[in-house]
């Protein structure tokens, strides 16, 4: 039944706020802002909007909620949140955060150290960054540890340590656990390491040469040479970085190409008047327009962002955000940031290069991709393009501890928020084809319209939701005729491609060379499995992503394990819960830890008396 937008458009108002696409299994399938919520709506449906998928929503589209907001930019705001926690499946396809590092450094403590986190929190900490990659960031790390000489130990290896480690023997830190250090110079090196991360790289080098010049003339040498090879790492890491603007400014270059399926967006963060990162982004929408997909991916940098630049430049194409950019922009830095849009002059050429990374970008990743996943669609004989492919392995090294890991690809790259692990719950014994069949089934549930309130499904379970275009399942026909069984009995049989894939094993392994055998591609109902030349790019990419489920498989059984190892220990003594389990693994590293602190450490730490405190030790003891 096509969508009946007359009647749906009644019940929206001319109000700026976020419009939220839902399909017949309620689920978010587009997230949209707009100034004029009735206006935008409506251009869907009235001949005003050309875009090919809008064809498609009579068939796909089953209701449209709004939010309203207060101005548009608050809308902008809230749009990319929508987007983030519904990740719905016709919106920008970004780099999930998770995956982008930030170094941390909190100078309230006594002894600070840098750390690597994945996300930022309003806890009085410094953050710098997210990088663009982690090789950057841990280089940055790196030349930290190297010659400002922090400590880089967790708060609980730094507690109980008892001796200096082997960073102290290499001169990488001064060994404020046992060894007695001067706090305001450790934390001068602190405040010395923020400037550096901040690219203040002048007055940190003024300052440096002072002090070398002062420890030189105290005749205190060996500190005055630590200095010199700060100033050096310094001016290594500034050779590397071109120099863009004649003046110190701090700019960000944005820029975008591409095409509606596929879009490389680029910045360039220019800091000081040198370029520090070269940032991208690669979208996916084939609904909102280039300026939608630009706004939505600023929002989605900036918020997890301190260093804020002084100006955003974007092409004239985009001058008709500026505002609106500027404004929300002005709200999540606190502070004047002003987007221009320039016609010539240096900022112009920086314009043009930006542009020139972005369809370098494009060009590079969309043809890869495509040639790849065009290549397995022939060479694999799939019924259909492999945009999405879920993978399966079960791991039951242990007898009642048997574990199943989905691992899913898009567009040929693993999206790690989507992978998922199960505990396998009815099936008994070391039985890979029972697993099998009953963790397809509970995954294929969700592929079922419900009429359960979408508000109930977790964010988590939403991508359960989508549809595979693949099942590759590691394993040979066995395997592939249980997730068969799975899939005719849920009612999907022919709705995807099923294949299994055998590891390569080693044959004759008593001579002295031994071989491999080749890895194998099993297909439904048909005997006789397909080996492929070992070394094209098709048997390749299956095998990556095979030994990806398989490790994350592997990784989830061993945790559990662990896990099982620890209630022994720990869970079993009364008033010791979850919490304080892992509060008290959380404050002293091991169960070692724990054994080594006095009955009055554990119980103000665990919250619990003295009585308890004691029978814990006396368990650990024991």
């Amino acid at each position: 039944m096509p969508f009946d937008f007359e009647k749906a458009l009644q019940n929206i108002p001319q109000d700026p706020g976020v419009y939220l696409m839902k399909d017949k299994r309620d689920q978010v399938i587009y997230v949209g802002k707009a100034k004029n919520l009735h206006k935008r709506v409506r251009q869907y449906f009235t001949g005003h909007d050309d875009r090919a998928f809008v064809s498609m929503l009579d068939d796909v589209l089953d209701r449209i909620d709004v939010i309203i907001t207060g101005t548009e930019r608050e809308a902008l705001i809230l749009e990319a949140g929508l987007i983030k926690r519904y990740r719905p499946r016709f919106n920008v396809s970004l780099k999930d955060d998770k995956e982008m590092l930030q170094l941390r450094i909190d100078l309230r403590e006594e002894w600070p150290r840098v750390e690597l986190v994945r996300r930022r929190k309003k806890d009085g900490a410094h953050y710098f960054g997210p990088y663009p990659s982690a090789q950057t960031c841990r280089m940055s790390l790196d030349v930290i540890h190297r010659h400002f000489m922090l400590r880089s130990c967790r708060d609980a290896i730094f507690k109980n340590r008892i001796r200096p480690c082997l960073q102290y023997e290499i001169h990488r830190c001064p060994a404020p656990c046992v060894l007695e250090v001067n706090r305001d110079e450790y934390l001068q090196r602190c405040r010395d390491t923020e400037l550096f991360l901040s690219g203040k790289y002048e007055p940190l080098q003024n300052s440096l040469r002072e002090r070398m010049f002062a420890a030189s003339e105290a005749l205190n040498f060996e500190r005055a040479a630590a200095y010199r090879d700060q100033l050096k790492a310094i001016e290594a890491v500034c050779s590397a970085q071109t120099i863009v603007q004649k003046t110190p400014v701090n700019q960000d270059i944005w820029a975008l190409d591409g095409n509606p399926d596929f879009r490389a967006v680029v910045v360039m963060l220019v800091r000081n008047g040198r370029l520090m990162h070269l940032q991208t982004y690669e979208a996916r929408d084939v609904l909102s327009s280039t300026g939608d997909i630009l706004s939505q991916i600023m929002v989605h940098h900036y918020q997890s962002f301190e260093n804020f630049p002084n100006e955003i430049i974007l092409d004239s194409e985009y001058a008709g955000l500026s505002e609106l950019l500027s404004a929300t922009l002005n709200d999540l830095a606190h502070r004047k940031v002003t987007v221009t849009c320039p016609q010539k002059g240096i900022k112009s050429e920086l314009l043009s290069t930006a542009y020139a990374n972005a369809h370098q970008q494009f060009l590079q990743r969309r043809t890869t991709e495509e040639a790849l996943l065009e290549k397995v669609k022939r060479t694999l004989h799939l019924t259909r393009y492999p945009h999405r492919i879920e993978c399966y392995d079960i791991s039951n090294m242990q007898s009642g501890q048997i574990v199943a890991a989905m691992v899913v690809f898009i567009e040929g790259r693993l999206d790690a928020s989507r992978c998922r692990n199960f505990k396998v719950q009815t099936t008994q014994g070391q039985d890979d084809f029972g697993s099998l069949n009953e963790v397809l089934t509970r995954r294929l549930k969700y592929l079922i319209p419900s009429e359960d309130d979408s508000e109930e499904v977790s964010a988590r379970e939403r991508s359960f939701c989508e549809m595979p275009d693949f099942l590759l399942i590691d394993g040979g026909h066995g395997q592939v005729n249980a997730v068969v069984d799975a899939v005719e009995t849920m009612g999907f049989a022919g709705a995807f491609d099923i294949i299994g894939i055998g590891k390569s094993r080693v044959k004759d392994e008593g001579t002295h060379e031994a071989t491999h055998s080749p890895e194998r591609l099993y297909y439904p109902g048909v005997e006789e499995p397909l080996i492929l030349d070992q070394t094209c790019p098709e048997i390749l990419l299956m095998a990556h992503i095979r030994d990806e489920t398989h490790r994350r498989a592997i990784g989830f059984h061993r945790k559990q394990r662990e896990n099982a190892g620890m209630h022994s220990r720990l869970d079993d003594i009364e008033g010791i819960g979850p919490k304080r389990k892992a509060k008290l693994m959380r404050e002293f590293g091991s169960l070692k830890g724990i054994a080594a602190q006095t009955v009055e450490t554990i119980a103000k730490t665990a919250g619990i008396s003295l009585e308890h405190a004691q029978k814990l030790l006396d368990f650990i003891g024991g």
